[in-house]
């Protein structure tokens, strides 16, 4: 009786474990990332690789995290993926190497794992120990040598059981195979089906034996016959492409090929997978003739640094010498590449040593990269070019610089950390001036925020985006990097000196004494004598000059307390004053989480030292985390005429218990008639709105006094403090009704990028209803260019330099951005809803600048005394100018006559470009103008080519139209 529910306990406790188990290895896997499992035995020679040595980019791999470190095992995940190329291999079909799984019962396989077994098997194992590979999954290659390893195909949760079983103690396979390491990989090329005639009697060898009975299989003969199988088919694979360190650079070769017997492959291999022959005769005569290293020259980018080229059989490890120029260390900042410039380095590269029994014959360099596809591209007739009312400003040639809202950006391969890390940020920093972002993988490499970023933090793995971050601080950026391996590439004499898992230690920086946090995995200590570096009581400061052109000064700001190993860093950069803070400790994590209690007055320290760091080391605006004030989200006013509200609302949301409360998206609204009282506090979820009051904050007068429109604008919601305009006009509403706040706590622009919204913008959605029609892709283009009119239309103002950048900015000059336009659309019939969104700073000074600075500037310029421009005359005039402007462009000649207008505003007339497509190098184009549907007319070379705006980022400053990441 008890029996059971123990069993049932137990059951469900492992069934826990296992979906906690899968949870990490999902995190683990996100990414450009491996998982490696692997055994240390008690009296090994040396510990296992961090990668297995028989992928083509084990020494690109760097670790990010690790879950298990023990003596006997390790648990970890790293960067990039790991790549295996099975051309040398041996198809599992037929029951090779270990019999059965012809078929799996596993589906849906979608990850690639590499097994690698000891050719021992473990007597003492019992048949209740063993798993077999055709229940982990679907087998797809092979190869024999001290070890055998394996390749197959499963599925998430066979691989959490696999780790879980792996991670319990020994985990046996068939025959009583001992693996000693899993990793998921990524396998390329096609195994050998060994059907030549000096493999086929070998192959039927092995399958004969595989059919015989327990007592009669004698394993040390078919193991013998495995490495001899599969060291024929390492000989005469015909492979003149190898991947170099898994990257898309390739090689090609040309290599003297002979027939291969049987007689050529000793029976009994001891040495591993990518041993040398020592036996070959062969290898004496080669070993003559190369009587010292061989120079091959290379030119190579960084995705093949410290790499191992294998071709044919040859397994040549190169060793880099980069030696810059004389010109300093600039990484070609202004082309909105990726990597470093190879024009700027002269890589010389040289045979370290040969480790097989064949030379290289000829090589070839890289491929060249295809051209651009572009982003869309239509063959058509090229336009005239549009004529210019007014002068253009003048293309600025100074170097790149924060245009936009400043932006801080953050990057993490850990979801949490990454998590924490922004949630840190936003309590410190003035979120009126800057925007947090967490950008992807592919977004950091690919390197089109440089020159547009107040602040990057990484914390974590920096992985390929490394060089880019290091760009980024010699030209004057700045650095937040936490527990991150970009330490090693901004000050590579920096050594790793013993592994921690999980240690809270103390440190003491400035004002604040010990500091219990939690420290990183690894302890960086500097090389090769401390006494280079400044300490708590030595200020002389230090000096590395290591990055050619520029010196980096470093300060050791604090230490942790046990073995004085630095916790916290900084580096600047004496010649453009970029500035690099490196953090041992988890300054992301708040220490309550992992201390309970103890840790409420360390996360005080915490947040204080983000704040000394940010503030008046890194020179950022940032708040007092004491002073930290909740939103106060305010009620809103229904603004317009009286029985046109009355009306509408009706319509919207009939009577019910004597009150009217409508769901519009995610928010509830209720509209509150005369001394009506709201159900609740105004919030992020509940929006009371007045029906008979006015706001204070807004001058309905003065807004309605300068509103000429039949429609649009005509009817209000106004609220001081709101999430966000666009989430009180979703749904069906009615043609013209808009929405403005005061501020937004969570506005949102182009492409799901965030807007700040402070006080002094000018913030207005409005629906718009139109029926379906041809120009209803050129609305984003009309509202960008009723924005601007509403200013420059009044003859006054009709010299401020304000202009529209393709698609939807309105920037000051070619400089500033102040404004920004976003649209959606929903169809119901032959009626198309648009939700127009639209953000113009008007007098708030900060993140860039504003409308009435440019008028003070023009007035102090030319002697004017232009008055400065409210934000309801603003937003009345724009609402009359967009409804002219619509109404127009569905007339005879409209679209025609929309261009010329929209010509006369914008930046882009005859300016030369280059289009970015997602593979291969950019084209050069001149800009043409519009086509009819609002897409970019760029001439090339190969004819026009058409740039949707939706799917593509336009860079004014570095001419570059890329694809969003």
């Amino acid at each position: 009786m008890l029996f059971t529910p123990i069993y049932i306990a137990m059951t469900f406790i492992k069934t826990w474990r296992i979906r906690s188990f899968r949870a990490r290895l999902l995190e683990f896997l996100s990414g450009n990332t491996s998982v490696a499992f692997c055994k240390v035995p008690e009296n090994a020679a040396e510990t296992p690789t961090l990668s297995s040595k028989l992928c083509t980019n084990p020494k690109n791999a760097h670790l990010c995290d690790l879950l298990d470190y023990t003596n006997a095992s390790r648990i970890c995940s790293m960067k990039p993926t790991q790549c295996i190329d099975i051309g040398d291999w041996v198809t599992c079909a037929g029951g090779l190497p270990l019999g059965m799984y012809d078929s799996s019962p596993i589906t849906d396989v979608d990850i690639e794992v590499l097994f690698e077994c000891e050719m021992d098997p473990h007597e003492e194992s019992s048949f209740y120990d063993i798993m077999s590979l055709e229940s982990m999954g679907q087998p797809i290659a092979w190869k024999a040598g001290s070890h055998l390893a394996i390749v197959l195909k499963t599925n998430m949760e066979h691989l959490s059981i696999i780790g879980f079983q792996f991670v319990g103690g020994e985990f046996i396979i068939d025959h009583k195979l001992p693996v000693v390491r899993i990793q998921t990989v990524q396998l390329s090329g096609e195994p050998n089906k060994a059907t030549d005639l000096s493999m086929r009697g070998l192959r039927s060898d092995i399958q004969h034996g595989l059919r015989l009975a327990n007592e009669e299989f004698q394993w040390p003969i078919h193991a013998s016959l495995l490495r001899k199988l599969s060291k024929v088919v390492d000989i005469k694979s015909d492979r003149s492409i190898t991947v170099m360190n898994g990257g898309s650079e390739q090689v090609e070769t040309s290599v003297d090929r002979r027939n291969v017997t049987l007689t050529d492959v000793s029976t009994i291999t001891t040495k591993s997978l990518s041993a040398d022959d020592d036996d070959s005769p062969e290898k004496v005569s080669d070993q003559k003739e190369e009587k010292s290293p061989q120079k091959i020259p290379a030119k190579t980018d960084l995705n093949q640094l410290d790499g191992g080229l294998v071709v044919e059989n040859v397994t040549v490890e190169i060793q880099h010498n980069i030696i810059p120029k004389k010109a300093s260390l600039k990484l070609d900042l202004k082309k909105g590449t990726s990597q470093m410039s190879t024009s700027l380095l002269n890589i010389s590269s040289q045979i370290k040593s040969i480790t097989t029994h064949k030379r290289i014959v000829s090589t070839t360099g890289p491929k060249k990269a295809p051209q651009a596809d572009s982003c869309s591209q239509q063959k058509d007739e090229i336009p005239k070019s549009p004529c210019m009312s007014t002068p253009k400003s003048v293309k600025s040639s100074r170097p790149l610089v924060n245009t936009k809202s400043p932006n801080v950006l953050i990057y993490s391969d850990s979801v949490v950390a990454r998590d924490n890390l922004e949630a840190s940020l936003k309590k410190v920093l003035d979120c009126d001036r800057y925007t947090v972002y967490s950008v992807s993988r592919e977004a950091l490499c690919g390197g089109a925020w440089r020159g547009r970023a107040a602040l990057v933090a990484v914390a974590g793995c920096a992985g390929r985006a490394a060089p880019l971050l290091l760009a980024h601080l010699l030209d004057g950026g700045k650095l937040l990097a936490i527990c991150s391996d970009l330490l090693h590439t901004v000050l590579p004499h920096y050594k790793t000196a013993e592994v921690r898992e999980n240690e809270v230690v103390q440190f003491s920086y400035d004002k604040w004494k010990a500091v219990k946090m939690k420290h990183h995995i690894f302890c960086y200590q500097a090389s090769p004598a401390k006494k280079q570096f400044s300490t708590e009581s030595d200020r002389q400061p230090s000096k590395y000059t290591g990055h050619p052109g520029h010196e980096l000064d470093i300060k050791v700001l604090a230490s942790e307390e046990t073995w004085r190993t630095p916790s916290l860093l900084e580096a600047t950069d004496l010649t453009n004053h970029g500035v690099a803070i490196f953090s041992q400790i988890h300054l992301e994590s708040d220490p309550t989480d992992y201390l309970g209690e103890e840790g409420i007055k360390s996360n005080e320290a915490r947040l204080e030292i983000l704040h000394k760091i940010l503030g008046d080391i890194l020179s950022l605006h940032v708040k007092d985390p004491k002073e930290l004030v909740e939103i106060e989200y305010t009620k809103g006013f229904f603004l317009g005429d009286h029985v046109h509200k009355m009306s509408l609302v009706e319509g919207w949301c009939p009577l019910k218990d004597g009150k009217r409360v409508q769901s519009v998206g995610n928010l509830s609204v209720q509209w509150c008639m005369r001394d009506e009282k709201p159900m609740d506090q105004p919030s992020d979820v509940f929006l009371p709105i007045s029906l008979y009051e006015c706001p204070e904050n807004f001058s309905t007068v003065e807004y309605f006094d300068n509103l000429t429109s039949k429609n649009i604008g005509r009817v209000l919601i106004y609220a001081d403090v709101l999430t966000s305009t666009q989430h009180i006009i979703e749904g069906s509403l009615s043609h013209g009704v808009g929405a403005v706040a005061k501020s937004q706590s969570s506005g949102r622009g182009r492409g799901d990028n965030k807007w700040i919204s402070p006080n002094g913008q000018a913030v207005m959605s409005l629906q718009v209803w139109q029926k379906m029609n041809p120009t209803i892709p050129l609305i984003q283009h009309a509202t960008a260019l009723a924005l601007v009119r509403a200013v420059r239309s009044d003859p006054p103002y009709q010299n401020l330099d304000i202009r529209i950048k393709w698609p939807n900015d309105i920037y000051y000059g070619r400089n500033v951005k102040i404004g920004g336009v976003i649209t959606t659309a929903n169809c119901i019939g032959d009626d198309v809803i648009i939700n127009i969104g639209t953000g113009v700073n008007i007098f708030n000074s900060v993140p860039t600048t504003c409308v009435n600075d440019m008028i003070s500037e023009y007035n102090t310029r030319e002697g004017a005394s232009l008055a400065p421009i409210s934000i309801e005359k603003f937003l009345a005039r724009y609402c009359s100018q967009l409804e002219i402007i619509l109404d127009n462009l569905i007339s005879e000649r409209g679209v025609d006559n929309f261009l010329e207008k929209y010509y006369e505003y914008w930046l882009h007339d005859g300016e030369e470009i280059r289009i970015q497509s997602r593979e291969g190098s950019p084209v050069p184009g001149t800009i043409s103008g519009l086509d009819e549907f609002g897409w970019l007319i760029v001439r090339t070379v190969e004819g026009d080519v058409r740039v949707q705006p939706d799917g593509n980022t336009f860079d004014i400053m570095s001419g570059l139209i890329a694809p969003k990441l």
